[in-house]
C-alpha cells in the first residue's frame, strides 16, 4: 500500500484491523457489532475490538454501516453512511424441491425440520437454541457451523461443518423453519440468506429485533436493501458524489 493516495481514491478499510496511517482518505467499514455486544452482554472482554473499531471509525474520511440501527455507534465522528452488506439472492432462493433435498442430505421425510446457522459465540444463542430443542422434542434439526469443535451432539441432530454456500442454500431449502436465536437485535449474515430462501423464520429468546420478518422473507430482502443489485447501486451513489473516477 502507498503512503500517499491519489487525490480521486478511497481506501476501504475493515474497521477491526484498525486504521492505516496512509495521507488519503479512507472508508471505515464498520460491520462488527462490538458496541452493540459490550452494551447487551455488559462486560469489558469486547473493549479491545470495540476501541480498534472505534479509532478507525474517528480517524477515517468517511465511515459506513451496515444497517441504520447501528448507525449511532459512529455518527459522532461524521456523516455514517448506511450501505448493507448485500445477499447473493441469485444462489440463495427457493428451489421448492424439499423431498429431493431431503433424500440428498439423508434427512427425514416424515418430520418437522428446523435449521439454525451459527457458532457459539454468545451473540448467537447457542443456550437458546438447546431451550427451544428441548422444549420441542419431537423436531428434527439442522445444524450448520463454522468450526468442527462446535457441533452439538444431541438427538435428532444433522451437523454440517464448513460446508459450501450451494449447500447452505440446498439445506435451508430443505428445512421447515429457521430458528433465529441471536442475542442481538441487527440480523447477521446468515439470517438474511435464509431469508432469501423465503424460509419461514421462528425468533426464540431474541432481543429486539430490528425488524420481523413477514410471510416472505425473501422480499424483506429487496425491500430493506439487502440484495446486491441495490447494495452495488449504493456503492456507486456513494463513489459518485466522492468524484471517484471509474
Amino acid at each position: 500500500i502507498p503512503s500517499k493516495l491519489n487525490n480521486e481514491d478511497i481506501l476501504l478499510r475493515y474497521s477491526t484491523l484498525g486504521y492505516l496511517p496512509v495521507e488519503g482518505k479512507q472508508m471505515a467499514l464498520c460491520w462488527e457489532l462490538y458496541p452493540e455486544m459490550k452494551n447487551h452482554f455488559n462486560t469489558a472482554c469486547f473493549d479491545d475490538r470495540a476501541r480498534i473499531v472505534d479509532n478507525t471509525a474517528r480517524y477515517s474520511t468517511y465511515r459506513t454501516v451496515a444497517t441504520t440501527m447501528t448507525a449511532k455507534n459512529y455518527d459522532k465522528y461524521g456523516q455514517v453512511e448506511v450501505i448493507p452488506i448485500g445477499v447473493d439472492t441469485d444462489l440463495y432462493k427457493p428451489l421448492n424441491n424439499k423431498i429431493e433435498l431431503r433424500d440428498k442430505y439423508k434427512l427425514p421425510k416424515d418430520k418437522k425440520i428446523g435449521v439454525w446457522i451459527g457458532t457459539f459465540h454468545p451473540m448467537k444463542g447457542v443456550s437458546k437454541l438447546l431451550e427451544y430443542a428441548a422444549l420441542n422434542p419431537e423436531i428434527e434439526w439442522i445444524f450448520i457451523w463454522k468450526w468442527e469443535m462446535e457441533e452439538l451432539k444431541i438427538d435428532n441432530a444433522h451437523n454440517f461443518v464448513k460446508i459450501k454456500q450451494n449447500q447452505i442454500c440446498e439445506l435451508l431449502n430443505a428445512a421447515d423453519f429457521y430458528l433465529s436465536t441471536s442475542q442481538l437485535s441487527p440480523y447477521y449474515m446468515a439470517e438474511w440468506e435464509a431469508m432469501a430462501t423465503n424460509i419461514p423464520f421462528v425468533l426464540f429468546g431474541n432481543a429486539e429485533r430490528e425488524f420481523y420478518p413477514s410471510k416472505n422473507p425473501r422480499d424483506d430482502v429487496f425491500a430493506m436493501g439487502w440484495d446486491r443489485k441495490s447494495v452495488k447501486q449504493k456503492w456507486i451513489d456513494f463513489f459518485e458524489r466522492k468524484g471517484v473516477k471509474w
